[in-house]
């Protein structure tokens, strides 16, 4: 029996979507020799650290977006990150002597790691002789922050050709590096019935439908976004408003008055995201790597409207780049764009035959294969 463990840290949702995603693509592989676990890492350090560093993350994107982007840029260079990574690597060797432990305990024949935070711990356990585990770190954005190489990490997954130099940069070996994408969860790749999932969510058929996605935790000026919409002229829109766990956001937006022309519908968390996708023509949304990953699976082009410095500018770069996606520096140009894109139907056409050039649908299974033939299973 071969042992495989998705390890991931609840720093924001992409990371635990990513690892989720692999792990329901190795379950349906249903291989009676093989075992696959999946944890938190953060859950096997104390409550203290695990607490600060979601709250921390959370604070800065939220309240002190450049503050936030500033520490991302001066951290990705090779010598400021000389100087702190040391002090990283002491706090996070000095609060993970439970994980150490658990893997200790379990002895997994492969880790797949979504966070730099478990690949550093894995990778100086390695280093130490602890662990003969071998290490597949996902790569969770488009482009690669210095902190997501770990020494004897065995390959890196990632979703770019940017990504894929970026490690070369760092002396990364070539043999290492897997340009497989970024893993959206197996629904996310798979046919859906368009018209059975209009009418179970009572939703319009054939007028322009926007999808609008604040994230796990409702981010980003989505009520502005939604008057925005309510303002375009004479075009029927139909909006779907998904606010995850922002209670708060939910019940302002149930209670905004809409055109006549204008359909709102308005959700918290949901598990249905792919299905909203389906029906609908554009995305607008936070450019975070599993965002992305999920929109180019179904294939529905994205709006970014003022991304966070970091990593959210570097994923949108390589959208509106590659002509996959339009980037607005304001809430107040939307308007606009959105008028333009519903009278010229070529447009949004133009920007889905780019996606079909970039996108890598079914990453989930092609990195659950990888991590199998790293068991050394048939």
């Amino acid at each position: 029996m071969k042992k495989i463990l998705i390890i991931y840290a609840t720093a924001g949702i992409g990371h635990k979507k990513a690892a989720v995603a692999v792990k329901k693509a190795l379950d349906e592989m249903r291989d009676e020799n093989l075992e696959v676990s999946i944890i938190d890492a953060l859950d096997y350090t104390n409550a203290f650290f695990k607490w600060t560093y979601l709250k921390f993350y959370l604070l800065m994107v939220n309240r002190l977006p450049t503050l936030w982007g500033i520490a991302y840029h001066l951290t990705n260079n090779f010598y400021v990150d000389k100087i702190v990574s040391w002090l990283r690597r002491f706090s996070n060797w000095m609060n993970s002597g439970r994980l150490v432990k658990y893997l200790l305990e379990f002895k997994p024949d492969v880790i797949i790691s979504t966070h730099f935070f478990a690949s550093e711990v894995i990778s100086d356990m390695k280093m130490h002789g602890l662990s003969q585990s071998r290490m597949v770190t996902i790569v969770t954005d488009y482009r690669l922050h210095s902190w997501w190489v770990a020494d004897l990490t065995d390959a890196y997954v990632v979703g770019s050709e940017y990504a894929a130099s970026d490690l070369l940069k760092l002396n990364v070996p070539a043999s290492k590096i897997k340009l497989l994408g970024i893993p959206a969860e197996p629904v996310f790749s798979k046919s859906l019935d368009k018209s059975a999932i209009l009418n179970k969510e009572s939703l319009r058929d054939g007028i322009f439908t926007i999808l609008v996605i604040g994230g796990g935790f409702g981010i980003g000026p989505i009520e502005s976004i939604i008057k925005a919409i309510n303002k375009v002229s004479k075009i029927p829109i139909q909006a779907i408003a998904v606010c995850g766990h922002n209670g708060q956001l939910v019940e302002k937006l149930k209670h905004l008055k809409t055109a006549p022309e204008k359909y709102l519908k308005v959700m918290g968390f949901v598990d249905n995201v792919h299905e909203y996708m389906e029906v609908s023509d554009i995305l607008i949304s936070k450019s975070g790597g599993i965002t992305v990953a999920e929109s180019m699976a179904r294939n529905i082009p994205m709006i970014i409207i003022a991304p966070i410095i970091g990593q959210e500018t570097r994923n949108s770069d390589f959208l509106v780049r590659k002509d996959a996606a339009v980037r607005l520096g304001r809430v107040r140009d939307l308007k606009g764009v959105l008028e333009e894109i519903a009278s010229h139907p070529e447009k949004l056409a133009g920007m889905k035959e780019s996606i079909k050039l970039i996108r890598k649908p079914t990453a989930c299974y092609d990195i659950a294969r990888l991590a199998v033939d790293m068991c050394g299973l048939p």
